[in-house]
């Protein structure tokens, strides 16, 4: 979408691929409202991640309308806002000429007034640095010579970053995002072309960082489009390849992406779904060494109105949870901030779907979404409901453990332990070569125990004390531990392995559930809730009982190894197994699932916790 108010302004504007017959959340049965509060995170700490952009029109607003948008926009309890610092206008008149004070000074001084951290977007070209093949009075296109942004950008950064000799000016802009969806036709005239945006990414980051070495350069904003086979679109894990095949790695701080999915909920995992999306692109900084740099998502949201790919009010109120809930939980531990696209709607035509992205109507009442957003903000995703009931929400880890005492824990490969909902902190140790496989909090809530694959168990709080911490179970030396689990009396736990045997301490019974020698097949291992009996599951979804525990109807996959973890419902009466796709499947009295938010359509689920009467999964 094009938005251009006269010559002078270009703006940050979206793509989105339609995809028609997905179900959202509001399509499911008796789906809850307003109730992904269940996974939250501080509300300082989500606002210190989230922005609201005002829209490019804010550039050239009225004193009194620029006033009364970041009024609202700080008022929202966001921290972020993204602006465009406009080329175009900056230099329109020549590459010697620069007028910052017509209105880039403005907003940046009104903005760092009311305490909003600026995300500077540096683009588009004025006429005179286009490429020769620009059609006709398209802001749009790239550089011709890469070298003329990258004096553009160090002159921006000197002037608002850290080093400005001016002093109303000196530290108001220190992060940078190098163009806008340059991965997309719209924004990078008359297609996008990955060579010259690569060139001009290297020279922006090395003027921005001589000017202001203090400064975060991120990657031009992806927009969510999908590849198309005459090169007008590149997908943004596609276009990220493309950056980092031509040498673009050392030359960003953090990769910008626009994780627009509506109709459908950012929540409902797929791999076309530009939300999910985050993730690939993660994986693909991975590959290249980068693990330690972030995703920012420096442009979001889903419009209201009359249009086929809009949503309702409501369901517009709810994506704002369920965007900042998927933000600070699945992906939390590899994304920057996330800023919503926009304050105010742009126009009244509610047919026209790019008019109507604003959590404010045009004449400024306040839709919905508003107010959710401030609750989002000042009390995190979970400010207003903390009901698990019929949710499984993602949440970030190898596996989860909940304590007795409220919050839980979540288990990362390499052996960290993290709190969450207000669950204590008893310490983690760093495990080789990724090898934590499974955490059990113990009975008091004072503890918990971590296993390795070598059948190490590393003990925490209370559980390093007294009666458990003297007990030892088979070490095995190489991998082929698999879960751990405490007697339900706390004075025993038992390590089962891959081939089924069962190894014990203390009080733990050793119960025959099955054994396979030489066939690493056993997922995982639970007593019932008063010790009488055991259930074992296995990777194609067979559950094998001993004593008091009933077996019950389950999905099989008979050699497919899918199944993945067990919980068992607290009466003795039903269990829960999660397969490697987050479905998780309920039996007997264990609470029914209605709206499953941490379901992929790739292998990446790995523990299940029953919380609440939902569920929390691994991701």
């Amino acid at each position: 979408m094009r938005r251009l108010l006269g010559r002078c302004v270009a703006s940050a504007s979206v793509a989105i691929i339609s995809i028609s017959g997905v179900v959202g959340l509001d399509s499911l049965p008796g789906a809850p409202v307003a109730t992904a509060g269940a996974v939250s995170a501080a509300g300082t700490d989500v606002a210190q991640r989230a922005g609201l952009s005002a829209g490019p029109e804010i550039l050239w607003a009225s004193d009194a309308e620029q006033t009364r948008d970041l009024d609202e926009v700080a008022a929202s309890g966001a921290k972020w806002i993204n602006i465009d610092i406009d080329w175009n206008h900056i230099q329109y008149d020549g590459p010697t000429t620069w007028r910052w004070n017509a209105a880039t000074d403005r907003i940046v001084l009104n903005a760092r007034a009311r305490g909003l951290n600026i995300i500077g977007t540096a683009a588009y070209s004025p006429p005179w640095a286009r490429t020769a093949d620009c059609p006709p009075g398209e802001l749009h296109c790239l550089s011709a010579n890469p070298a003329d942004y990258g004096r553009f950008v160090g002159a921006a950064a000197a002037r608002y970053g850290t080093q400005s000799p001016i002093e109303r000016l000196r530290g108001s802009v220190t992060t940078w995002q190098m163009w806008n969806e340059p991965n997309h036709q719209e924004f990078s005239m008359p297609r996008p072309n990955p060579d010259l945006y690569t060139a001009m990414l290297k020279s922006a980051y090395v003027a921005a960082k001589a000017s202001d070495p203090n400064s975060l350069v991120i990657t031009g904003g992806t927009s969510p489009a999908g590849d198309a086979a005459d090169g007008t679109d590149y997908s943004p894990v596609t276009w990220l390849r493309n950056l980092y095949a031509r040498g673009a790695r050392g030359y960003f701080d953090a990769v910008g992406h626009h994780p627009y999915m509506f109709p459908t909920n950012p929540l409902n995992a797929a791999p076309w779904n530009a939300f999910t999306q985050t993730q690939f692109l993660y994986d693909v900084m991975v590959e290249n060494g980068d693990a330690n740099k972030k995703v920012w998502g420096t442009e979001m949201g889903a419009p209201t109105g009359a249009d086929p790919q809009a949503l309702t009010e409501a369901q517009q109120a709810q994506w704002v949870r369920d965007y900042f809930l998927g933000w600070n939980t699945t992906f939390r531990a590899f994304t920057g901030p996330m800023i919503w696209f926009r304050l105010r709607d742009a126009g009244s035509n509610l047919a026209n779907r790019w008019e109507n992205l604003g959590l404010e109507r045009i004449d400024r009442t306040k839709k919905p979404a508003y107010s959710v957003f401030q609750q989002v903000m000042a009390g995190g995703v979970g400010a207003t409901v903390r009901d698990y009931t019929g949710l499984a929400l993602p949440t970030p880890g190898r596996q989860v453990a909940t304590n007795p005492n409220g919050g839980y824990y979540t288990l990362a490969s390499d052996g960290t332990v993290t709190p969450h909902e207000g669950a204590p902190y008893f310490g983690s140790r760093k495990i080789i070569a990724n090898l934590a496989r499974a955490l059990v909090v113990t009975r008091d809530g004072l503890g918990y125990m971590v296993l390795d694959g070598f059948g190490g168990v590393h003990k925490f709080g209370s559980a390093n004390r007294g009666w458990i911490r003297r007990q030892v179970t088979t070490y095995f030396g190489f991998d082929i531990a698999r879960d751990i689990t405490l007697t339900p009396d706390g004075r025993g736990y038992t390590v089962v392995d891959g081939y089924g045997g069962i190894h014990v301490g203390g009080s733990a019974t050793k119960y025959a559930l099955g054994y396979w020698p030489g066939w690493d097949i056993v997922r995982g291992f639970a007593y019932s809730p008063g010790g009488g009996g055991a259930y074992l599951l296995d990777g194609f979804g067979g559950v094998h009982v001993a004593g008091d525990a009933t077996q019950r109807k389950t999905p099989y996959w008979r050699g497919r190894d899918i199944a993945r973890d067990i919980v068992i419902a607290p009466d003795n009466a039903g269990y829960a197994v999660l397969d490697a796709y987050g479905g998780v499947r309920p039996a007997g009295s264990a609470p029914r699932v209605v709206a499953n938010w941490a379901r992929w359509t790739w292998k990446h689920a790995g523990g299940l916790a029953m919380i609440n009467g939902g569920y929390l999964v691994a991701s």
